[in-house]
């Protein structure tokens, strides 16, 4: 693992630890980039649903370890499987 990988994962939680969760939060880091549950779906290869991805990312949220990318600017459509969510990264140690 690379320096900045762990300490993202240092950053998080413990209850990140589905591994739907973790495949979402590794999409998200990998990317760079804010994503959407349908965007998700297509990077899990359909191993999980819309409204399953929307529901790990509404958990991820909860625990602080993603938040809708309309916090940074980006449009809400209104559309709960088009909101985008974006990785937060934290300083110090593990949350919640």
């Amino acid at each position: 693992m690379n320096a900045e990988h762990e300490q993202i994962w240092a950053t998080l939680p413990d209850k990140v630890d589905h591994p739907y969760r973790v495949a979402i939060i590794e999409a998200l880091r990998w990317t760079g980039e804010p994503l959407a549950p349908v965007s998700l779906v297509n990077l899990l290869d359909g191993h999980v649903s819309r409204a399953g991805v929307t529901r790990h990312l509404q958990a991820l949220e909860r625990l602080g370890a993603v938040e809708p990318a309309t916090a940074h600017g980006a449009k809400d459509t209104g559309e709960r499987f088009s909101v985008p969510y974006c990785l937060v990264v934290r300083e110090g140690g593990k949350g919640g």
